[in-house]
């Protein structure tokens, strides 16, 4: 028999001083005294009889404290009995909510799976990408309306990161976890492992699959290429999941807002399980889609979304001290080879900004008037884009006291003579991916710390932004800490690295919401975090929030940004495989087997009892004997 506390049978030794103490009890005599003579050699006579050992120990008192001890060492050492668990009260209900489930009747028949699955405490877990946990320790009756109105979504699933997360959960304990899918996509380990996993953390793992052969067919890859004349090639890969060929019809349809629509059919002859390529040049900027026109049995699949960024032209006014004559900044030499953009260089502000679509402050020297720095505080409160660079004059001049209400920073100091890291943050990480910061060292730059609402893309290490932004009624204020001051008095040499160039183009075409073709073209379940709340247009609804969760094919509005979400996932578009998971043989064998727990608390509990009862018992005869 095992034990919990194999070390409280050491209590057992007190068997032995037990004995000893009742072999040598000395037994009175009634002894009659003929004479007072005697009385001396009795005692005598007692005194030896005292030292004498029994063969046998016949007072029942010595059975009733040996048991006692027996059973009291016992319950100290708990042995463990084995215990088959009962039925779980408590559910874990794992559904499979990806694309492959909006085949027909499929969610149907997991939902009525799942409700009758249900029990006294129920949590209700959507395996996406991601575990979703939409409900926990509800009741059945509230369990079951949350299963009536979930719905599939266009994303791949992980079954085997659900199950682990449940698992996992200490709460979860001794419960039961109910498994629904059509396990069209199994990724991990053999099922049986989980099995094995969650029975040695005394919970029960159960598998219902659902589901049939459908014929579906799938647009599973696709991807873009800039033929560098302003339009974009597509390839893409369609694919037939049935076992007879069929001829599909594909359709490309484009729409820009400096382009008529355009339309352009192609006809597909596929084998069975076959698939093929094709091919669609001169597509324009702006939202295009290509889409089988066949009927099948997951409609997400069927279409592919393209997002190109809008390359508009911009004009912008850079205003400067410095007389471009004698030598031109490395900063409009790196803005001016923009494409489609068209800058002007001045040292004064025209009368009229509002033909500008970004303001560029670099004033190195000389400060802009104080009516100026107003007008230009302005400009941006409307709705303008406007970048101020951060040199000396920024700081230390009154006039330009105007610009610092606009300001994503405010300037505390001007910082010199140190050993400097900077280092990307927040969404500069994917946006200056391409730009490298470990070859420029500064030698002066302006101290600041960023304002609330505002947010830093490249910083100093422990000594404040570089580059920071904040939005202002739709436009956007950036402050940029790279003086581009040239000569012996450089405060830095970021102009001389080979990614300064890289650097100003990713930058505008962030402030101006012109992302890159791999910003704007995503796979479903993919998670994007933001420095602050966005308004969000999903393909369904509008929501605000810091995140955004790419679980619906189609296109997806990110303030003034279009991204298109496709499943591009051949695994969740095969609706006609017939290597399902193997939910029989070793698998079923042990589902069926009882979950054992060992504990010592039900065996414990009767030993004390009868302890209990013994020392009653032993109280009864001492009372009887007067000894007590």
């Amino acid at each position: 028999m095992d034990f919990e506390f194999s070390q409280g049978l050491a209590a057992l030794a007190g068997i032995i001083p037990l004995t000893i103490i009742y072999l040598l009890k000395p037994r009175p005599k009634n002894v009659i005294l003929p004479s007072l003579m005697f009385v001396r050699r009795i005692s005598q006579n007692t005194l030896d009889s005292r030292r004498t050992l029994s063969k046998r120990i016949t007072d029942p008192l010595f059975y009733l404290q040996l048991l006692a001890l027996i059973l009291l060492s016992t319950a100290i050492a708990g042995p463990l009995r084995d215990d088959v668990k009962a039925d779980a009260q408590k559910v874990m209900i794992i559904m499979d909510s990806s694309a492959s489930m909006t085949a027909p009747d499929r969610t149907n028949e997991a939902r009525s799976i799942a409700i009758d699955s249900l029990d006294r405490e129920n949590t209700i877990i959507a395996a996406e990408s991601i575990p979703v946990v939409l409900a926990k320790s509800l009741d059945a009756k509230d369990a079951e309306k949350v299963i009536n109105r979930m719905e599939a979504r266009n994303t791949p699933s992980d079954i085997p990161k659900a199950i682990l997360t449940v698992i996992n959960e200490k709460e979860n304990k001794n419960g039961k976890i109910v498994v629904i899918s059509d396990f069209e996509n199994w990724a991990g380990r053999a099922p049986e492992t989980y099995i094995r996993i969650a029975n040695t953390k005394d919970m029960e793992l159960e598998f219902r699959q659902v589901g049939n052969k459908t014929v579906n067919y799938a647009i599973v890859d696709g991807y873009l290429k800039d033929s560098n004349d302003g339009t974009y090639e597509y390839t893409c890969t369609i694919r037939n999941f049935n076992d007879r060929s069929a001829e599909l019809d594909v359709q490309l349809e484009s729409k820009s807002d400096t382009a008529s629509s355009t339309k352009v059919s192609s006809s597909v002859q596929l084998s069975e399980y076959g698939s093929q390529q094709i091919k669609f040049s001169n597509i324009p900027q702006g939202i295009s889609t290509v889409e089988i026109l066949n009927e099948d049995a997951i409609p997400c699949d069927n279409v592919a979304y393209i997002s190109i960024p809008e390359v508009k032209p911009k004009k912008i006014l850079v205003l400067t001290d410095t007389d471009q004559a004698v030598s031109r900044s490395p900063l409009i030499t790196a803005i001016s080879l923009l494409p489609n953009v068209d800058v002007d260089v001045r040292k004064d502000l025209p009368d009229e900004v509002t033909e500008y679509d970004t303001i560029i402050v670099n004033s190195k020297h000389k400060p802009l008037s104080t009516q100026n720095a107003l007008k230009i505080a302005a400009y941006a409160k409307n709705g303008k884009d406007l970048m101020i660079i951060g040199n000396e004059c920024l700081y230390d001049s009154l006039q330009m006291h105007g610009l610092y209400p606009i300001l994503p920073v405010d300037l505390i100091s001007v910082e010199e003579k140190g050993s400097y890291t900077i280092e990307t943050a927040g969404s500069g990480k994917n946006i200056f991916e391409d730009v490298s910061f470990s070859e420029v060292y500064l030698r002066r730059f302006l101290g600041a710390v960023p304002k609330e609402d505002a947010s830093v893309l490249v910083e100093v290490r422990g000594a404040g932004p570089l580059v920071c932004m904040r939005n202002i009624n739709n436009g956007t204020v950036t402050y940029v800490g790279f003086s581009d001051i040239a000569g012996t008095d450089a405060w830095n040499n970021f102009a001389t690295t080979p990614t300064y160039p890289v650097f100003w183009a990713k930058l505008l075409r962030y402030m101006w919401g012109v992302g890159d073709i791999s910003e704007t073209n995503v796979n479903t379940g993919r998670y994007q975090a933001f420095d602050q709340n966005l308004i969000i247009k999903t393909p369904t609804e509008t929501i605000s929030s810091e995140f955004v969760y790419y679980d619906e094919c189609g296109l997806y509005s990110l303030d003034q940004k279009m991204v298109a979400a496709n499943l591009y996932d051949s695994s969740e578009s095969n609706t006609f495989t017939e290597k399902r998971l193997n939910l029989a043989g070793e698998n079923g064998e042990i589902q069926k087997h009882e979950l054992r727990t060992k504990s010592p608390d039900k065996l414990r509990k009767y030993l004390i009892y009868a302890l209990l009862l013994l020392l009653l018992i032993e109280n009864a005869f001492m009372l009887r004997r007067r000894i007590i």
